[in-house]
């Protein structure tokens, strides 16, 4: 299940013999440095390439994110672009299987989830300040895998757990809480496959499900820190309305 790099296995072995007795700062200490997550302040652009399949179909993605809270996901569908963007205090999504390619504003809580997307450090790191509160539930097995179960709350209320592998310090799942439509919705998402590169760590393969069942899946190929990235891919995006078919005989 767990796929270390010996980079990951040296660095942690370094850190603690005693991975047990850990209190939650110190889990977060480890956490961070692992994963280089403080290093990540030198960083100002994310771009990230791979796969994704949901229903059965395979498609390509590019993912851009770039201070202090730009996010922009493109998904070429059927000779059509898939779209989410997001510039820090709105966002836009383009859902050409509705049957239009014009920018539909996102709501107050679609944008809740794109917010914690668009931040570069994750959700953990100087949790305080942004509002949130972060408490060590314990460790548990998962899967034959020793896991430190942390449990964020967020100003919002929205609940996530994340089960840090108390060897390896990378995050193996987070199972979320959120509400849409006044409706509690639960979800969970895997982690897999780690790799450094330029010294941060990341999961090169995530799969995310609901109640217990696959949605989506991704795999991640190709990830690019400081790339010149323009700001103008997170205004929102132009749309020009089809002609009428009279029109177009023309």
């Amino acid at each position: 299940m767990k796929r270390i790099t010996l980079f990951m296995l040296a660095a942690v072995f370094s850190l603690t013999a005693f991975a047990q007795d850990l209190t939650l700062d110190q889990i977060l200490k480890n956490y961070y440095e692992v994963n280089g997550i403080e290093k990540m302040k030198d960083i100002n652009t994310i771009t990230i390439k791979g796969k994704s399949v949901a229903m059965g179909q395979e498609f390509p993605f590019t993912m851009y994110k770039k201070r202090p809270a730009g996010f922009r996901l493109e998904v070429p569908i059927q000779g059509t672009t898939m779209l989410q963007i997001f510039n820090g205090e709105k966002g836009w999504m383009v859902m050409p299987w509705t049957g239009t390619t014009e920018p539909k504003e996102m709501t107050e809580e679609q944008l809740k989830g794109f917010k914690k997307e668009a931040d570069l450090e994750g959700p953990l790191y100087k949790y305080k300040e942004k509002g949130s509160t972060l408490e060590l539930v314990g460790k548990e097995d998962m899967e034959g895998s020793e896991v430190y179960n942390l449990k964020l709350t967020d100003k919002d209320g929205d609940v996530t757990n994340y089960y840090i592998d108390a060897d390896n310090f990378v995050i193996l799942k987070t199972k979320s809480k959120t509400t849409m439509r006044g409706q509690e919705i639960e979800s969970e998402t895997f982690f897999s496959d780690y790799q450094e590169q330029d010294g941060f760590v990341t999961a090169r393969s995530i799969e995310m499900k609901n109640n217990g069942q696959t949605g989506q899946s991704m795999q991640i190929t190709e990830i690019k820190y400081n790339e010149p990235v323009d700001d103008k891919l997170f205004q929102k995006p132009a749309y020009t309305a089809p002609k009428p078919a009279l029109e177009q005989k023309k």
